[in-house]
């Protein structure tokens, strides 16, 4: 290229600007730039590679440059490099539900303030999705720009807590309150309520245990699927646990106040209230004016049962039963009427087992008859009935245990038993299911059982 008859570089032409992160080239047009006749693509391509741009050259732009453009069209952005795409962090995505607002329909109490987010053991907590790596990038020199690799989701397994790394989930270990940890995840089996259970709490519904550090006023209901531990009173409430029950003072129940247990009932105090447990209830002092139920026992060693109805499968025990004024008192004993059922139940499907059982052993002879052995068919009929032979007599050794422990469940109620260290006043009548004895004047120190169909007082 000349300028008159000076030859013109086409390097002399142009100016290029290129980025600091070197994603972008900008060309410039100097003086000399209108002074040139022709100016071909080669030439430009030629003269980007020389200032060794090769990558994401804009081809449009190029054209342009080779049809003499007005200075005041410059710069022109002749080349653009590849941004890298970060890769994405990690998440953690929670598959339970952690709302704490209770559904308000037309059964609600105003007393549900509060759910407690609960898992169940074995239930899907959270599952991790893995960072990306993302993807690389290219510069304008044609050299690779890394993309920034995504982090991982800082959260670890902690209390009761397990994570499976194939599937890179969280599993509940047991039954539970969810607690989400800034960087661990937890499930407690406890809930605690560090005062008296007032509105700010509500009634409780808990899959774990409870413990209360204060007292549970009137109108409350606190079910628990572990125990339930009270530190203070129990008024006129609802209280049902899956486990055993604590009572740190004691029920006063105005004649309406209700607490249960799958297992046992340990209480300061019960003053007319309803008390129930499937195992046994034990009372530190009195009851009072109360109907308690105990498919074991009911032991009040160191006070007084007055008024009301007790009623156990094995043994009550008190220091004094009944008062001076004649209180009437009601003391059952009866035979858990489920246990037989059970036993009958037992009994119908042993009977039942033994038929098949001896079906089965006669389909083995003629098996054997028939020279199983040779015969194909024969020998996969044999592994069936061999199969199921072992099944079913498994199924009576099964059921036979099952009998025995019945059975030892009812010869413990069959030697129920009344125990009185001190006094046994009159108006109190005892009952052992269908036979009753009303005592008529204080007796001290006795035993009552059922000998033959009858109620006998001994001395202790």
């Amino acid at each position: 290229m000349k300028r008159g008859s000076v030859l013109i570089d086409i390097r002399k032409c142009f100016k290029t600007v290129i980025s600091t992160d070197k994603m972008l080239a900008e060309i410039y047009c100097t003086e000399y730039y209108h002074d040139i006749k022709t100016l071909t693509k080669l030439d430009i391509i030629q003269y980007l590679e020389e200032n060794r741009i090769i990558y994401g050259i804009d081809h449009r732009q190029v054209h342009l440059l080779t049809t003499q453009l007005a200075a005041d069209q410059f710069p022109l952005t002749i080349a653009k490099g590849m941004l890298p795409v970060d890769g994405e962090d990690g998440a953690i995505t929670y598959m339970f539900n952690a709302s704490s607002e209770v559904k308000k329909n037309d059964d609600w109490n105003f007393r549900d303030v509060m759910r407690i987010p609960t898992i169940k053991k074995g239930e899907k907590l959270a599952k991790v999705t893995a960072p990306t790596n993302g993807t690389s990038g290219k510069n304008i020199f044609g050299m690779a720009v890394p993309a920034r690799p995504g982090k991982p989701h800082q959260m670890n397994a902690g209390k009761n807590v397990h994570f499976n790394d194939k599937n890179q989930t969280f599993y509940a270990e047991t039954d539970g309150q969810v607690s989400i940890r800034p960087n661990a995840l937890e499930v407690q089996d406890v809930f605690y309520v560090d005062e008296s259970l007032s509105m700010k709490d509500g009634n409780l519904d808990f899959v774990g245990s409870i413990i209360i550090k204060g007292d549970v006023p009137t109108g409350f209901t606190v079910k628990a699927g572990g125990d339930i531990k009270v530190f203070g009173l129990v008024e006129s409430a609802t209280l049902h646990a899956g486990g055993s029950l604590y009572i740190s003072e004691g029920l006063s129940g105005m004649q309406n106040g209700t607490i249960s247990a799958n297992d046992n009932i340990h209480i300061g105090y019960i003053n007319q209230g309803i008390a129930h447990a499937n195992g046994s209830i034990y009372v530190e002092n009195s009851i009072l004016h109360s109907e308690c139920t105990a498919r074991q026992q009911i032991y009040c060693q160191k006070g007084n049962i007055i008024g009301g109805i007790m009623s156990a499968g094995q043994l009550i025990e008190a220091k004094d039963i009944g008062n001076r004024l004649s209180t009437q008192t009601m003391i059952h004993f009866e035979l858990d009427q489920s246990v037989d059922d059970d036993v009958k139940k037992l009994k119908h499907k042993k009977e039942t087992l033994h038929t098949a059982r001896d079906k089965l052993l006669s389909l083995g002879k003629k098996l054997k008859m028939h020279g199983y052995e040779q015969n194909p068919k024969l020998k996969i009929a044999h592994l069936r009935q061999r199969h199921s032979l072992k099944k079913v007599n498994q199924q009576i050794d099964k059921i036979s245990a099952a009998l025995a422990q019945l059975h030892t469940s009812l010869e413990r109620g069959e030697q129920a038993k009344l125990l009185v260290s001190d006094r046994l006043y009159a108006n109190v009548t005892i009952a052992f299911g269908k036979y009753k004895r009303k005592i008529n004047h204080e007796r001290q120190h006795v035993s009552v059982t059922l000998v033959q169909n009858e109620i006998v007082l001994h001395t202790l």
